[in-house]
């Protein structure tokens, strides 16, 4: 018999919650605690400002089971021994960030254990219960391995002597890059497709209406779009698509043979990424990685 479990999804979604919550208020402590070391402590309050992110989702999953009076089966009961096993590391760096001081080891040794705890896998496990939300919860799956890819970075260009106990490099991918292409020129599309489909997923399509109605479905990493088409121009696409979703702002890279003046002053105003034809190959792809990395 399971003792003081949570088997009602409402009960996991607060605790998710509030968890992510806690998580990044020792972010935001400890970016404090080091800052007079500016890059380790703008990277914790980044790391801050994801776990913010994960608390806001729940919060809206929440929302979205009171509105809806939905009862989704739960496939697992989250016990007291995997709450204990995520919460008591939380609260020994609490402890540790309340003291006098603390060290950048621990500090990236606390970070590391609450990455590879339960945690996550939870987190992600009701982000799968959502198909009805299934844009939101694709763009927080998203968010997930971005956090994870950051902390891995960051740990992997660490001293010997700084590196955690646990190996975070071993924690499974939970997302693959997703791209869509929008152009009406076959070749050219099918050329940026297999470029891209070395950094993940693609998909593309021949005009702006059938790209609006994949961007409102799902969400995508990059979106790259020609300027010059029949059916509307890229720009009024990028316009439509952030009325779908502003956050889809940085998430473009366009291209044009030739740009009217009006348009170039858009792209500066709006600081959208934009390649002039014809564009080298590896300034497309030297692009493409700044728009995953930022």
């Amino acid at each position: 018999m399971v003792t003081s479990a949570l088997a009602d999804i409402g009960d996991v979604v607060s605790w998710l919650e509030s968890v992510e919550q806690f998580v990044g208020r020792l972010y935001t402590s400890a970016a404090k605690a080091f800052a007079h070391d500016n890059q380790f402590s703008s990277f914790l309050r980044r790391l801050a400002e994801d776990e913010q992110s994960h608390a806001e989702f729940m919060s809206m999953v929440s929302a979205y089971l009171r509105e809806k009076e939905k009862r989704f089966m739960l496939d697992i009961a989250l016990d007291r021994k995997t709450r204990d096993c995520v919460e008591e590391p939380l609260k020994r760096f609490e402890e540790h960030l309340a003291g006098k001081s603390i060290s950048r080891r621990r500090v990236v040794e606390y970070m590391a254990r609450a990455e590879s705890s339960e945690l996550n896998p939870v987190f992600l496990y009701i982000v799968g219960k959502f198909g009805e939300i299934n844009r939101e919860a694709e763009r927080m799956t998203a968010d997930i391995q971005s956090h994870l890819s950051r902390i891995r970075d960051y740990i992997n260009v660490l001293p010997q002597d700084l590196k955690p106990s646990i190996d975070v490099g071993t924690l499974p991918a939970v997302w693959e890059e997703r791209f869509l292409v929008v152009d009406d020129h076959e070749p050219l599309r099918e050329l940026v497709s297999s470029l891209l489909s070395r950094r993940g997923t693609v998909e593309a399509v021949a005009g702006v209406g059938d790209g609006l109605e994949k961007v409102r479905e799902h969400f995508y990493n990059g979106i790259v779009s020609d300027i010059q088409m029949p059916d509307m121009d890229g720009l009024a696409f990028y316009e439509r698509a952030v009325e779908c979703d502003p956050q889809l702002k940085k998430h473009f890279l366009f291209y044009s043979a030739d740009i009217t003046p009006e348009g170039e002053a858009y792209i500066k105003k709006n600081k959208l990424r934009f390649l002039r034809k014809p564009f080298a190959l590896g300034e497309f792809m030297d692009t493409i990685d700044q728009l995953l990395r930022q």
